[in-house]
């Protein structure tokens, strides 16, 4: 496989990941990833220092499938919708079965009085497999601030 191929499907995963969340469709969310595939949001200041601490830890997709029960079934939240916008998207780190896939992220939300606000930037850090259809082995989503907005809801 040409590197040409693999950023396009690297690219292809990012952006229909992100198609899913901004459309709505959370329970397809955990497909995404490998069955033990881990996701973390960590803000830049832990991801920098090495420290653990995440805002959200799912170590394999049964737990993401939770979240998105926990989502879905007993969370109260406002009624608002993101936009997922990616640059600098980069593959590295090719081996025969796996790359590393980097990009910049930032986020939009807007709520349902129709304010829209940047809510999130940083950075993506990512395993994906190299098969016919990439999957996430490791989604590292690093933000850039400490300080959420307020409730974050669904995953990035």
């Amino acid at each position: 496989m040409v590197r040409e191929d693999i950023r396009a499907r690297a690219e292809e995963v990012l952006f229909h990941y992100a198609a899913v969340i901004d459309d709505g469709e959370l329970r397809e969310w955990p497909g995404f990833f490998v069955q033990d595939g881990v996701y973390k949001l960590i803000p830049r200041e832990n991801y920098l220092r090495g420290l653990p601490v995440c805002l959200i830890y799912c170590k394999n997709r049964a737990m993401m499938e939770d979240r998105v029960a926990a989502i879905l079934q007993a969370s109260i939240y406002s009624l608002h919708y993101y936009r997922h916008h990616y640059s600098n998207i980069r593959v590295e780190d090719l081996t025969a079965d796996h790359a590393t896939l980097l990009a910049n992220y930032v986020v939009h939300r807007t709520q349902d009085d129709g304010d829209t606000m940047v809510f999130s930037t940083g950075r993506i850090i990512a395993r994906i497999t190299l098969t016919e259809t990439p999957k996430f082995m490791e989604k590292l989503v690093v933000y850039d601030t400490c300080r959420i907005p307020d409730l974050l809801v669904f995953p990035l």
